[in-house]
C-alpha cells in the first residue's frame, strides 16, 4: 500500500493538502488518459509538485492510482453509510415487513443515485471508474474496491432481494436478480452519451436527473412488488401441492 505521510518540511497540515492535490490531479488524468496514458510526470505537473514529492507520498504510479481508489471508496461509502446501517438493522429484525424492506431498498437506490448524479466531482469519477470497470487499471485496484464497498453493498442488497423473493441471499438466482436491479442507476451514468442521444436531451442537468430518479424509483417499486407476488404465488402453489399429497 502507498505510504500516507506528511511532508517533513511543511508539517502534517501541509502534507495532507499536497497529498490531496496530487490525488485530485491524478483522478482527472487517469480519467482522461487511463492508467497507462497518464505519467507520473504529468500528474506531478498538474498537481504543481515535483516528481520526488509524488514518489515520497505514493512510491509509484500504482500507489497514486490505489490512493485514488481509496479516496473514491471513502467518499462513496460516507454518503451511503447511514442508509446502509439502517437497512442492515431492518434485516436483523425478525418482524420486518416486505413494505419496510422495499422502502429500505429504495432509500439505498436514491442515495446511490445522489452520489452518482449530484456529487460535483463525478464527471471525471465516472470516466475514471468506467476505465476501472473495463479492467484498465492495475489488478490490485479491483480488490481494493471490492473489499472497500462492493462486497458489503452486494451482500446487503442481495439479502433484501433474497428476503423479498424467498430465496437465500447467496443463491445464484438471487445474485443475478440483485445485480440486474442494482445496475439500473449506474447505467444512466456510465452510458451518459448514449442516454442523451436516446432521450434527445442536450444535457444531463438537475431536472433530467430528477426525471430519471422518479422513473427508476417507480420502476423498482413495481418490480419488487411483482417479485413478492410471485413469491407468494409459488408458496401457495407449493402448499397446495403438499396438501394434495397428504
Amino acid at each position: 500500500m502507498a505510504r500516507h505521510r506528511p511532508a517533513a518540511e511543511g508539517g502534517y497540515q501541509r502534507g495532507e493538502e499536497t497529498r490531496a492535490r496530487i490525488i485530485d490531479a491524478a483522478l482527472r488524468l487517469f480519467a482522461a488518459h487511463g492508467f497507462d496514458g497518464a505519467s507520473t510526470r504529468d500528474i506531478a505537473r498538474a498537481a504543481n509538485v515535483n516528481a520526488p514529492a509524488l514518489q515520497y507520498y505514493f512510491d509509484n504510479k500504482e500507489g497514486v492510482y490505489l490512493a485514488c481508489i481509496d479516496y473514491f471508496v471513502e467518499r462513496a461509502f460516507a454518503l451511503v453509510e447511514d442508509v446502509v446501517v439502517k437497512t442492515e438493522a431492518d434485516l436483523a429484525r425478525p418482524d420486518v415487513t416486505d413494505a419496510e424492506l422495499i422502502e429500505s431498498y429504495l432509500a439505498l437506490q436514491a442515495r446511490f443515485a445522489m452520489f452518482l448524479y449530484e456529487c460535483p466531482e463525478t464527471d471525471h469519477w465516472r470516466q475514471f471508474m468506467a476505465r476501472e470497470r473495463a479492467g484498465l487499471g492495475p489488478p490490485a485496484a479491483f480488490e481494493r474496491i471490492d473489499a472497500g464497498i462492493n462486497r458489503r453493498l452486494l451482500a446487503l442488497t442481495s439479502a433484501v432481494i433474497g428476503r423479498l423473493i424467498g430465496q437465500p441471499a447467496s443463491d445464484e438466482n438471487t445474485r443475478i436478480r440483485t445485480v440486474a436491479i442494482d445496475s439500473q442507476i449506474a447505467a444512466f451514468k456510465v452510458m451518459r452519451r448514449h442516454i442523451l442521444r436516446a432521450l434527445g436531451w442536450d444535457e444531463y442537468g438537475e431536472s433530467e436527473t430528477q426525471r430519471v430518479q422518479d422513473v427508476l424509483q417507480e420502476h423498482t417499486r413495481i418490480l419488487l412488488l411483482g417479485l413478492i407476488a410471485r413469491r407468494d404465488q409459488l408458496r401457495a402453489q407449493q402448499s397446495h401441492e403438499l396438501e394434495q399429497k397428504l
